[in-house]
């Protein structure tokens, strides 16, 4: 068997990204080496102390969670979409106050240190706003190479952006910090999009969070229990999907099995003065710009078999 895919999650924790957690604890093909938080689905105190709750509730406590930015690089946080996620970013549902604490060390600064520490070894997934990564890189420049991949949830190419958005081709992420984003996908590092075109096609659907709520262990019960606020929420907002999107899980997934996506090389950079496009992925997929290309974008997904094979680590 191949050596697990050593990971660094970066995450924003509300529901989807406890079900990446989960994802990434479980699978045998990966080490979580650290967590690191970051504002998104709702502030960074919240997402920290999910986190932690997460992680306790997996039995993973030894895990480290360094805390990060509160607030993209140009604006202050305004938390948008407990809607989404509920008031506490876990679907309002309560778990057990965490024993543990984060790290006494600043999440870009965990980056950093464990990049150098095992140079080409090191996955970094990015499942929220894209600002400790663009701090990170920009302190220490010579990571994007030392990293073995960066694997990043954001980008839209081929359907509409977010609902609420001034701009319409744009996804969560990447709005929430055009100018981080820019500054990772310029960073020269082996880098991987997976953005809404492919995400909205790996659905969980009624029935795979009934399977998993009837044969999971406890935590797997929890986490479907907190995944029905979510579930919801784009029954009401997104009807015609017939399902909540495994963006996270699918993104944790592709740094251990890229052969889930099909992707295209092309050069993909980030618009921040468009009235209409700020926060929009601009892709240059033109022959003569391939001296350009930077990066990685999935246009396609084996949806059925990463589905498959969530629901199976979630039933145990």
């Amino acid at each position: 068997m191949a050596d697990p895919c050593r990971m660094i999650l970066d995450v924003d924790t509300g529901i989807d990204d406890a079900l990446a957690i989960h994802h990434a604890v479980r699978r045998p093909d990966i080490r979580l080496e650290a967590l690191t938080t970051v504002y998104g689905n709702t502030d960074v105190a919240i997402a920290t102390d999910n986190t932690l709750k997460v992680l306790e509730l997996l039995g993973r406590p030894d895990i480290p969670v360094a805390k990060g930015v509160g607030r993209s690089l140009l604006k202050p946080f305004k938390r948008e979409v407990d809607r989404i996620h509920g008031s506490n970013g876990l679907g309002d549902v309560e778990l057990p106050a965490p024993a543990g604490r984060p790290v006494d060390e600043h999440a870009m600064d965990l980056i950093i240190r464990l990049v150098k520490q095992a140079p080409g070894e090191i996955t970094i997934c990015g499942v929220g706003p894209l600002t400790n990564l663009a701090l990170a890189l920009t302190k220490a420049p010579e990571i994007a190479t030392l990293a073995r991949k960066i694997v990043i949830i954001g980008s839209t190419l081929f359907c509409p952006g977010i609902l609420g958005a001034k701009s319409p081709m744009v996804d969560a992420n990447i709005n929430n910090d055009p100018e981080a984003a820019r500054i990772v996908l310029n960073a020269g590092a082996d880098l991987v999009l997976v953005g809404m075109d492919v995400t909205r096609q790996a659905l969980l659907t009624d029935d795979d969070r009934r399977e998993i709520a009837s044969k999971g262990d406890a935590a797997a019960k929890t986490l479907m229990k907190i995944t029905e606020f979510y579930a919801a929420a784009y029954k009401q907002r997104q009807p015609h999907f017939g399902g909540c999107p495994l963006s996270d899980p699918l993104a944790v997934a592709v740094c251990a099995d890229p052969s889930l996506v099909t992707t295209e090389r092309m050069f993909a950079d980030v618009e921040l003065h468009g009235e209409l496009s700020r926060g929009q992925v601009i892709p240059d997929r033109r022959h003569i710009s391939q001296h350009l290309f930077n990066a990685d974008v999935a246009i396609d997904v084996d949806a059925k078999r990463f589905v498959s094979s969530f629901v199976r680590l979630m039933v145990g």
